[in-house]
Protein backbone atom coordinates (compact mmCIF):
# COMPACT_ATOMS: atom_id res chain seq x y z
CA UNK A 1 0.00 0.00 0.00
CA UNK A 2 1.35 3.69 -0.37
CA UNK A 3 2.36 6.09 2.09
CA UNK A 4 3.73 3.29 4.11
CA UNK A 5 0.64 1.85 5.13
CA UNK A 6 0.46 -1.70 5.67
CA UNK A 7 -1.80 -3.69 2.98
CA UNK A 8 -3.97 -5.12 5.50
CA UNK A 9 -4.20 -4.32 9.29
CA UNK A 10 -5.05 -7.30 11.35
CA UNK A 11 -7.16 -7.01 14.81
CA UNK A 12 -6.28 -9.69 17.21
CA UNK A 13 -3.18 -11.37 17.45
CA UNK A 14 -5.39 -14.54 18.80
CA UNK A 15 -5.16 -18.29 16.76
CA UNK A 16 -7.36 -16.29 14.26
CA UNK A 17 -5.74 -12.85 13.66
CA UNK A 18 -1.94 -14.77 13.61
CA UNK A 19 -3.13 -17.33 11.24
CA UNK A 20 -5.11 -14.81 8.88
CA UNK A 21 -1.39 -12.46 8.95
CA UNK A 22 0.67 -15.83 8.69
CA UNK A 23 -1.27 -16.70 5.32
CA UNK A 24 -1.35 -13.01 3.96
CA UNK A 25 2.37 -12.85 4.35
CA UNK A 26 2.80 -15.51 1.98
CA UNK A 27 0.72 -14.37 -0.31
CA UNK A 28 3.36 -11.21 -0.32
CA UNK A 29 0.96 -8.32 1.58
CA UNK A 30 2.59 -5.98 4.23
CA UNK A 31 0.30 -6.98 7.64
CA UNK A 32 0.33 -5.13 11.31
CA UNK A 33 -1.85 -7.10 13.58
CA UNK A 34 -3.39 -4.83 16.40
CA UNK A 35 -3.59 -6.73 19.93
CA UNK A 36 -4.74 -4.91 23.06
CA UNK A 37 -3.52 -7.00 25.77
CA UNK A 38 0.16 -7.10 26.39
CA UNK A 39 0.95 -10.23 24.69
CA UNK A 40 -0.46 -13.19 21.78
CA UNK A 41 -2.91 -15.93 21.91
CA UNK A 42 -6.22 -14.36 22.90
CA UNK A 43 -8.28 -17.05 25.04
CA UNK A 44 -5.05 -19.79 23.94
CA UNK A 45 -3.63 -18.05 27.38
CA UNK A 46 -1.16 -19.05 30.04
CA UNK A 47 -0.16 -16.72 33.33
CA UNK A 48 2.28 -16.91 35.78
CA UNK A 49 1.89 -15.48 39.56
CA UNK A 50 3.27 -16.87 42.87
CA UNK A 51 5.76 -18.82 41.32
CA UNK A 52 3.64 -21.08 39.11
CA UNK A 53 2.45 -20.96 35.81
CA UNK A 54 -1.56 -21.44 34.73
CA UNK A 55 -3.35 -22.34 31.34
CA UNK A 56 -6.20 -20.50 32.26
CA UNK A 57 -8.09 -19.81 28.76
CA UNK A 58 -8.33 -22.87 26.06
CA UNK A 59 -6.86 -25.94 28.00
CA UNK A 60 -5.89 -27.90 24.83
CA UNK A 61 -6.66 -28.51 21.17
CA UNK A 62 -6.70 -31.28 18.88
CA UNK A 63 -6.42 -31.12 14.79
CA UNK A 64 -8.49 -32.77 12.37
CA UNK A 65 -8.30 -30.92 8.88
CA UNK A 66 -4.73 -31.32 6.95
CA UNK A 67 -3.74 -27.67 7.07
CA UNK A 68 -3.69 -27.42 10.89
CA UNK A 69 -2.31 -30.96 11.38
CA UNK A 70 0.60 -30.21 9.46
CA UNK A 71 1.06 -26.67 11.13
CA UNK A 72 0.89 -28.68 14.60
CA UNK A 73 3.07 -31.36 13.71
CA UNK A 74 5.65 -28.81 12.24
CA UNK A 75 5.18 -26.90 16.03
CA UNK A 76 5.58 -30.13 17.80
CA UNK A 77 9.15 -30.97 15.69
CA UNK A 78 10.02 -27.75 16.81
CA UNK A 79 8.87 -27.76 20.16
CA UNK A 80 6.50 -25.36 20.33
CA UNK A 81 3.42 -27.83 21.35
CA UNK A 82 3.18 -31.61 22.74
CA UNK A 83 0.95 -34.25 23.27
CA UNK A 84 -1.03 -34.12 26.34
CA UNK A 85 -3.52 -36.88 26.03
CA UNK A 86 -5.66 -38.85 24.24
CA UNK A 87 -9.18 -37.87 25.72
CA UNK A 88 -10.02 -37.61 29.10
CA UNK A 89 -12.52 -40.38 30.35
CA UNK A 90 -11.91 -43.83 31.06
CA UNK A 91 -12.61 -44.27 26.98
CA UNK A 92 -10.53 -42.04 25.33
CA UNK A 93 -11.76 -41.58 22.06
CA UNK A 94 -8.38 -42.00 20.35
CA UNK A 95 -7.83 -38.24 18.75
CA UNK A 96 -4.59 -36.60 20.48
CA UNK A 97 -4.89 -33.38 22.79
CA UNK A 98 -2.66 -30.73 22.41
CA UNK A 99 -1.18 -28.70 24.54
CA UNK A 100 1.61 -25.66 24.21
CA UNK A 101 5.03 -26.94 25.62
CA UNK A 102 5.51 -24.30 27.76
CA UNK A 103 1.52 -23.04 27.93
CA UNK A 104 -0.53 -22.59 25.95
CA UNK A 105 0.27 -19.52 24.48
CA UNK A 106 3.32 -21.63 22.92
CA UNK A 107 1.91 -22.18 19.11
CA UNK A 108 0.96 -18.95 18.73
CA UNK A 109 4.17 -17.64 20.03
CA UNK A 110 5.96 -20.26 17.60
CA UNK A 111 3.69 -18.68 14.57
CA UNK A 112 4.63 -15.23 15.19
CA UNK A 113 8.54 -16.24 15.85
CA UNK A 114 8.46 -18.41 12.92
CA UNK A 115 6.28 -15.91 10.14
CA UNK A 116 8.60 -12.51 11.08
CA UNK A 117 4.79 -11.41 11.79
CA UNK A 118 4.90 -7.71 13.07
CA UNK A 119 2.48 -7.43 16.44
CA UNK A 120 1.46 -3.71 17.93
CA UNK A 121 0.45 -4.50 21.79
CA UNK A 122 -1.09 -2.90 24.59
CA UNK A 123 -3.12 -0.65 21.55
CA UNK A 124 -6.87 -0.39 21.67
CA UNK A 125 -8.45 0.30 18.44
CA UNK A 126 -11.49 2.66 17.75
CA UNK A 127 -11.72 4.16 14.78
CA UNK A 128 -10.12 2.17 11.96
CA UNK A 129 -10.06 5.21 9.71
CA UNK A 130 -7.35 6.10 12.36
CA UNK A 131 -4.90 3.24 10.70
CA UNK A 132 -5.56 3.84 6.59
CA UNK A 133 -5.30 0.17 5.02
CA UNK A 134 -6.68 -1.65 1.89
CA UNK A 135 -7.86 -4.55 4.34
CA UNK A 136 -8.97 -5.27 7.21
CA UNK A 137 -9.22 -8.60 9.61
CA UNK A 138 -11.58 -8.24 12.97
CA UNK A 139 -10.89 -11.18 14.84
CA UNK A 140 -12.40 -10.05 18.59
CA UNK A 141 -16.02 -11.54 19.62
CA UNK A 142 -18.93 -10.39 17.49
CA UNK A 143 -20.04 -7.13 19.66
CA UNK A 144 -16.55 -5.61 19.79
CA UNK A 145 -16.17 -6.28 16.28
CA UNK A 146 -19.40 -4.18 15.56
CA UNK A 147 -18.62 -1.63 18.28
CA UNK A 148 -15.31 -1.06 16.01
CA UNK A 149 -17.32 -1.14 12.65
CA UNK A 150 -19.91 1.26 13.75
CA UNK A 151 -17.34 3.98 15.33
CA UNK A 152 -15.49 3.38 11.98
CA UNK A 153 -18.76 3.56 9.61
CA UNK A 154 -18.38 0.34 7.86
CA UNK A 155 -20.75 -1.91 9.02
CA UNK A 156 -22.08 -4.28 6.63
CA UNK A 157 -25.49 -4.04 5.50
CA UNK A 158 -28.52 -3.71 7.75
CA UNK A 159 -29.86 -7.41 7.31
CA UNK A 160 -25.88 -8.39 8.09
CA UNK A 161 -25.64 -6.17 10.57
CA UNK A 162 -29.01 -7.19 12.81
CA UNK A 163 -28.02 -11.13 12.10
CA UNK A 164 -24.32 -10.71 13.58
CA UNK A 165 -25.74 -8.91 16.47
CA UNK A 166 -27.87 -11.72 17.03
CA UNK A 167 -24.70 -14.13 17.78
CA UNK A 168 -24.28 -14.25 21.48
CA UNK A 169 -21.74 -15.81 23.66
CA UNK A 170 -21.27 -18.02 26.58
CA UNK A 171 -19.40 -16.72 29.47
CA UNK A 172 -16.65 -18.68 31.45
CA UNK A 173 -15.22 -17.92 34.51
CA UNK A 174 -11.54 -19.37 35.22
CA UNK A 175 -10.19 -19.66 39.14
CA UNK A 176 -6.83 -20.31 39.31
CA UNK A 177 -5.30 -21.44 42.98
CA UNK A 178 -1.58 -21.77 43.56
CA UNK A 179 -1.42 -24.60 46.18
CA UNK A 180 1.22 -25.84 49.18
CA UNK A 181 1.13 -29.06 47.50
CA UNK A 182 0.44 -31.36 44.44
CA UNK A 183 -3.28 -32.85 45.23
CA UNK A 184 -3.35 -36.52 44.37
CA UNK A 185 -6.61 -37.19 43.47
CA UNK A 186 -5.91 -36.61 39.62
CA UNK A 187 -5.28 -38.90 36.75
CA UNK A 188 -1.68 -38.88 35.45
CA UNK A 189 -2.21 -36.27 32.96
CA UNK A 190 -4.06 -33.85 35.31
CA UNK A 191 -6.91 -32.90 33.26
CA UNK A 192 -10.79 -33.78 34.52
CA UNK A 193 -13.27 -32.80 32.07
CA UNK A 194 -17.05 -32.50 33.12
CA UNK A 195 -19.50 -33.22 30.13
CA UNK A 196 -23.01 -33.16 32.58
CA UNK A 197 -21.57 -31.03 35.35
CA UNK A 198 -23.88 -28.46 36.36
CA UNK A 199 -20.73 -26.34 37.86
CA UNK A 200 -17.80 -27.14 36.83
CA UNK A 201 -16.58 -27.41 32.60
CA UNK A 202 -12.70 -28.88 33.68
CA UNK A 203 -10.12 -28.95 36.45
CA UNK A 204 -6.50 -28.66 34.96
CA UNK A 205 -3.54 -29.78 36.85
CA UNK A 206 -1.09 -27.70 35.38
CA UNK A 207 2.06 -29.23 37.20
CA UNK A 208 0.76 -33.10 35.72
CA UNK A 209 0.37 -31.69 32.52
CA UNK A 210 3.92 -30.14 32.45
CA UNK A 211 3.36 -26.24 32.31
CA UNK A 212 4.24 -25.17 36.05
CA UNK A 213 7.01 -26.43 38.01
CA UNK A 214 4.51 -26.01 41.37
CA UNK A 215 1.28 -27.15 42.54
CA UNK A 216 -1.26 -24.98 40.29
CA UNK A 217 -4.88 -25.64 39.71
CA UNK A 218 -7.36 -24.04 37.05
CA UNK A 219 -10.75 -24.77 37.48
CA UNK A 220 -13.12 -23.89 34.83
CA UNK A 221 -17.07 -23.60 36.00
CA UNK A 222 -19.45 -24.37 33.71
CA UNK A 223 -21.43 -21.30 31.75
CA UNK A 224 -24.07 -21.83 34.24
CA UNK A 225 -22.69 -21.32 37.27
CA UNK A 226 -20.35 -18.68 36.03
CA UNK A 227 -23.22 -16.60 34.51
CA UNK A 228 -24.97 -17.07 38.61
CA UNK A 229 -21.54 -15.98 39.82
CA UNK A 230 -20.68 -13.12 37.32
CA UNK A 231 -20.94 -10.46 39.69
CA UNK A 232 -19.83 -11.92 43.03
CA UNK A 233 -16.89 -10.78 44.63
CA UNK A 234 -13.51 -13.00 43.77
CA UNK A 235 -14.04 -14.03 47.27
CA UNK A 236 -17.31 -15.08 46.83
CA UNK A 237 -16.46 -16.90 43.54
CA UNK A 238 -12.77 -18.51 45.34
CA UNK A 239 -15.59 -19.67 48.11
CA UNK A 240 -18.09 -21.48 46.20
CA UNK A 241 -15.23 -23.33 44.19
CA UNK A 242 -13.26 -24.45 46.74
CA UNK A 243 -16.61 -26.17 48.29
CA UNK A 244 -17.10 -27.75 44.52
CA UNK A 245 -13.44 -29.28 44.36
CA UNK A 246 -12.43 -29.65 47.66
CA UNK A 247 -12.80 -33.58 47.16
CA UNK A 248 -10.13 -32.80 44.17
CA UNK A 249 -7.76 -31.13 45.76
CA UNK A 250 -7.21 -34.05 48.41
CA UNK A 251 -6.03 -32.48 51.65
CA UNK A 252 -4.10 -29.72 49.24
CA UNK A 253 -3.94 -25.73 50.77
CA UNK A 254 -4.54 -22.85 48.74
CA UNK A 255 -1.66 -20.49 49.35
CA UNK A 256 -2.89 -17.71 46.45
CA UNK A 257 -5.34 -17.11 43.58
CA UNK A 258 -6.64 -15.42 41.11
CA UNK A 259 -10.20 -15.16 38.96
CA UNK A 260 -10.26 -14.67 35.14
CA UNK A 261 -13.60 -13.90 34.05
CA UNK A 262 -13.97 -14.88 29.85
CA UNK A 263 -17.25 -12.55 29.41
CA UNK A 264 -16.84 -14.08 25.91
CA UNK A 265 -15.81 -17.64 26.25
CA UNK A 266 -17.51 -19.31 23.30
CA UNK A 267 -19.90 -18.31 20.85
CA UNK A 268 -23.75 -19.77 21.78
CA UNK A 269 -24.20 -19.56 17.75
CA UNK A 270 -22.00 -20.14 15.01
CA UNK A 271 -22.48 -17.93 11.34
CA UNK A 272 -22.89 -20.58 8.92
CA UNK A 273 -19.43 -19.64 6.49
CA UNK A 274 -15.89 -19.55 7.92
CA UNK A 275 -15.61 -15.90 7.55
CA UNK A 276 -17.91 -12.84 6.56
CA UNK A 277 -16.17 -10.15 3.91
CA UNK A 278 -17.61 -6.95 2.54
CA UNK A 279 -16.28 -3.86 0.73
CA UNK A 280 -13.84 -3.20 -1.35
CA UNK A 281 -10.37 -1.25 -0.42
CA UNK A 282 -11.16 -1.34 2.32
CA UNK A 283 -12.42 -4.98 2.26
CA UNK A 284 -13.48 -5.96 5.64
CA UNK A 285 -13.49 -9.62 6.87
CA UNK A 286 -14.64 -10.84 10.05
CA UNK A 287 -12.90 -14.09 11.53
CA UNK A 288 -12.93 -16.20 15.35
CA UNK A 289 -14.83 -18.72 16.64
CA UNK A 290 -18.17 -17.61 16.01
CA UNK A 291 -17.36 -18.12 12.47
CA UNK A 292 -15.87 -21.77 12.48
CA UNK A 293 -16.93 -23.20 15.47
CA UNK A 294 -15.47 -22.87 18.95
CA UNK A 295 -12.53 -24.64 18.79
CA UNK A 296 -8.74 -23.72 18.27
CA UNK A 297 -9.18 -25.42 15.06
CA UNK A 298 -12.41 -23.74 14.13
CA UNK A 299 -10.55 -20.56 15.10
CA UNK A 300 -7.47 -21.09 12.95
CA UNK A 301 -9.62 -22.43 9.97
CA UNK A 302 -11.77 -18.89 10.19
CA UNK A 303 -8.33 -16.65 9.97
CA UNK A 304 -7.63 -18.63 6.42
CA UNK A 305 -10.78 -17.84 4.96
CA UNK A 306 -10.81 -14.28 6.17
CA UNK A 307 -7.03 -14.17 4.50
CA UNK A 308 -8.50 -15.67 1.44
CA UNK A 309 -11.06 -12.95 0.91
CA UNK A 310 -8.99 -10.39 1.66
CA UNK A 311 -6.27 -11.67 -0.84
CA UNK A 312 -9.17 -12.05 -3.45
CA UNK A 313 -9.99 -8.32 -2.80
CA UNK A 314 -6.54 -6.94 -2.58
CA UNK A 315 -5.36 -8.83 -5.90
CA UNK A 316 -8.63 -7.48 -7.97
CA UNK A 317 -8.13 -4.85 -10.57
Amino acid sequence: MNKGHPDVIVVGAGISGITAARKLQSYGHVVEVIEKGRGVGGRMATRRFAGATFDHGAQFFTSRGSDFTELVETANQQGAVKKWTNGFSDDPDGYTRWCGSSGMTSLVKWMVAEANINVRTTTTVKDLRDMPSSGYVLTAPIPQCLAILSFSQMLPNPRTHIQLSSISYKPTIAVLLRLDQSPSLFPDHGGIQFLDHPDLAFISDNQRKGVSDEPAVTVHLSNILSESLWDHSDLEVLAATSALIEDHLSGAGVTDYQIQRWRYAGPADVWAEPTLAWGSKPTIALAGEAFAGPKVEGAFRSGLAAAEKINISLSSP
